[in-house]
């Protein structure tokens, strides 16, 4: 049996926007892979890795940003773990020996500034609790390690956001209480 179709099949045209994008994302896998050649080619430092790494931070922020969990929180905390990577990888292929103390200066402004754009709004900020508790768990855990690294000549800075990051984590999930189960849940999508 043939079945006559009365509406012509309708023609998929790309949107202008994802011409944008893709002529956008050509032109920095491009710009990545030219950084890498020149980088190899003249020798030297490895430059090449922080350039690419700052064109991923300018994809993921501006040019193609997140279409779910779009929200200031969930943003500014990207924005914080994208910098504090990119001053690590500063710090091991550029100059060395001061990545720690600035990345925990950063990681407990953050933890503070979060708190204040969460705490502040919280009724209508309530469901953004898993990138504070991903950041200060994430804040807990580095400043743990480096300060088990660091020895005997601990800096100021490792203790106050050891501190101030196992705080937020004890009040995001007291606040959170069992819901945490399903937002996991919905972040893993496999739980």
């Amino acid at each position: 049996m043939q079945i006559k179709i009365t509406y012509p099949k309708p023609l998929k045209r790309k949107s202008h926007r994802s011409i944008i994008i893709g002529i956008a994302r050509d032109i920095f896998l491009l710009a990545a892979l030219m950084c890498a050649v020149i980088n190899i080619w003249s020798g030297g430092k490895a430059w090449s890795v922080i350039v690419i790494w700052a064109l991923y931070m300018i994809w993921s922020m501006l040019v193609y940003p997140d279409m779910i969990e779009y929200n200031r929180i969930s943003q500014f905390t990207k924005a914080i773990v994208q910098s504090c990577v990119m001053l690590v990888l500063i710090d091991v292929f550029i100059t060395s020996g001061w990545a720690a103390n600035v990345v925990s200066i950063i990681c407990f402004s953050s933890l503070i500034a979060v708190c204040l754009l969460l705490y502040t709004d919280f009724e209508r900020q309530r469901h953004n609790l898993l990138p504070v508790i991903l950041l200060s768990a994430l804040s807990l855990i580095t400043s743990a390690v480096l300060m088990i690294i660091s020895g005997g000549n601990i800096p100021w800075q490792l203790p106050v956001t050891c501190v101030l990051s196992f705080v937020v984590l004890a009040v995001c999930i007291k606040t959170m209480g069992w819901n945490i189960k399903s937002e996991l849940k919905k972040l893993f999508h496999t739980i």
